[in-house]
């Protein structure tokens, strides 16, 4: 069996407080945020999709975008070996 594993988010940048920069077995990597606005019966919910660049074309891409910026993103969802934590693996930022 294949298993099928691609993403593409779009909503509007978001620069994360705090640690923006880490390392992993793959190597260094930026993160930052897709951040998703919705109408919903009770008001706006506000999303925060977590995004990891690791390639340095596409993190001088995002160096480029300021907060609030639309954005696309694609990528493959992954979850961190240690935390758990899941983020998209950008592959492309538009």
């Amino acid at each position: 069996m294949v298993w099928e594993n691609s993403v593409t988010i779009s909503g509007k940048v978001h620069f994360l407080k705090g640690q923006s920069e880490g390392e992993t077995g793959t190597g260094k990597y930026v993160q930052f945020a897709v951040r998703q606005d919705s109408e919903w019966e009770k008001g706006t919910r506000r999303d925060f999709l977590l995004v990891r660049v690791y390639d340095e074309g596409l993190r001088e891409r995002l160096r480029l975008k300021e907060e609030d910026d639309e954005v696309t993103v694609t990528g493959t969802l992954r979850s961190s070996r240690g935390s758990g934590v899941n983020y998209v693996r950008c592959q492309s930022i538009e």
